[in-house]
């Protein structure tokens, strides 16, 4: 993976955990940071997610290899499909995470979190 994907690869999986924290300020306050502020400037790319930002993430519980390549591809779904969903805007993603928690019965993520 090069350093634009990797970086790629780690913005949208920090906003996924963000998302399953129920929302940047919660993700940043477990993070140790007052609120959500240093989490959006990540997610944006106006600041590196670094490995000890992805070491502290995965110690919160349930995130443990979040941020494993391998490990999110292995459990996903085929390269095509990851490829496609990929390209889709933050709220399609949402709309279609939900449609999947909806028929795993998991609850539904709120829309437009930050």
């Amino acid at each position: 993976m090069d350093k634009d994907a990797l970086n790629d690869f780690r913005r949208e999986r920090l906003e996924a955990l963000a998302e399953h924290m129920g929302g940047r300020a919660a993700l940043g306050r477990a993070l140790g940071y007052k609120d959500g502020g240093y989490i959006n400037h990540m997610v944006k790319g106006l600041r590196p997610i670094t490995e000890k930002t992805i070491e502290a993430a995965e110690q919160i519980p349930g995130a443990q290899g979040w941020f494993s390549d391998s490990l999110y591809q292995e459990r996903a779904l085929s390269k095509e499909l990851v490829t496609a969903i990929s390209k889709l805007p933050p709220h399609e993603l949402r709309r279609i995470e939900n449609l999947l928690r909806g028929m795993l019965d998991l609850p539904q993520l709120r829309g437009g979190q930050s």
